[in-house]
């Protein structure tokens, strides 16, 4: 007799042992997935860091040629107004007369950006269609990579009633800009169109209400031995996302004003809803008001800082050097960092 063999049949998995391998493979994703997410913010931060390290090269290579920080924003103010820094005139109409050009688009063309520098008309405000090609630009330098958002953005011409300040409508667009990320450090306390000979502290009222003791202001001309701080104790840019307001490289819009970033475009909706002159679309300053706001404070007023980083944002000193700060950050050193000129003593574990 002859025996037949028949091979043993391959038995497949049953449904309990497939759906413990799907267990399986979800747990590790789920463990997976945060490494890679980290792995991708470290590496837009790093890149970041490298933004502000080249725009820190071209502000030196600025001051080589010129001797001194380019302006905050270039501007006159209206002569009728004896206080640029009133509320009351700075809620009725701009004070500011033009152009408006902000450091940014000083410093191009120590960044590569010869042919954009030369396409703009200093002459005319950035409103005027003849200077669109620069202020449409986007540029990748001026953009943090964990801040998504327009490559453009509005300027509204909505000034908030003098009698209820809190009110702003933000209806009517005047001008659209190139969006950024990175802005000036202007001082201490609202930002404003004030710029002095004379600077002093802004304690509650106790001084003018904002005080240009940093690098940049209007028509600034700081110089490094203006920085008696010392340039590598003194913050010169930082970041603010567009969640919180927008930004520009460009220009100060005249007669614009700058809002809370609306939810339809990424806003979070949870600052302080006043509006403030589009000088602040440039300039920031170390917060005093409603208490010392520091790096993304929940109390954050829209010229603030903040940035789309876990736990603080980027800095770009005035030595050309990056530093990222927490927000957990002293108030008293985050103060110090802000002025040039204040003669603090700040450690190097004060942040």
């Amino acid at each position: 007799m002859r025996a037949s063999w028949n091979p043993p049949r391959s038995r497949g998995f049953t449904l309990i042992e497939l759906l413990v391998v799907i267990a399986i493979i979800a747990v590790l994703i789920a463990l997976l997935l945060p490494a890679v997410q980290a792995a991708r913010e470290a590496a837009r931060r790093a890149q970041c860091v490298n933004n502000l390290k080249q725009i820190g090269l071209a502000l030196h290579n600025y001051i080589s040629a010129n001797s001194v920080f380019p302006p905050g924003y270039v501007s006159a103010v209206d002569p009728t107004v004896t206080d640029a820094c009133n509320q009351d005139a700075e809620n009725g109409s701009s004070v500011d007369l033009g152009t408006g050009w902000a450091w940014g688009s000083m410093i191009l063309p120590f960044m590569e950006q010869q042919p954009l520098y030369s396409s703009m008309n200093f002459n005319l405000s950035v409103a005027y269609a003849a200077n669109n090609t620069c202020s449409l630009t986007a540029l990748s330098v001026y953009l943090c990579p964990s801040d998504s958002g327009p490559s453009v953005v509005p300027v509204y011409a909505d000034p908030p009633d003098p009698a209820n300040p809190g009110s702003y409508s933000a209806s009517h667009i005047v001008d659209t800009l190139s969006r950024g990320n990175y802005v000036g450090m202007y001082g201490l306390g609202e930002v404003c169109s004030q710029s002095g000979a004379i600077d002093s502290p802004n304690n509650n009222g106790a001084g003018p209400q904002g005080v240009h003791a940093g690098i940049f202001y209007r028509n600034s001309r700081t110089s490094l031995a203006d920085i008696i701080d010392g340039s590598s104790n003194t913050i010169a840019v930082g970041e603010r996302s567009h969640n919180l307001s927008y930004v520009t490289w460009v220009a100060r819009s005249i007669n614009g004003w700058l809002g809370v970033t609306p939810p339809s475009d990424g806003g979070t909706d949870q600052f302080n809803p006043s509006p403030e002159e589009c000088w602040t679309q440039v300039l920031g300053p170390a917060g005093l008001e409603d208490g010392v706001r520091t790096i993304n404070n929940p109390e954050a007023h829209v010229e603030d800082y903040w940035s789309r980083h876990p736990g603080g944002a980027n800095f770009l000193f005035g030595d050309g050097s990056v530093h990222f700060l927490k927000s957990s950050i002293n108030p008293i050193p985050w103060r110090a960092m802000a002025t040039r000129n204040y003669n603090e003593v700040i450690s190097a574990d004060s942040y």
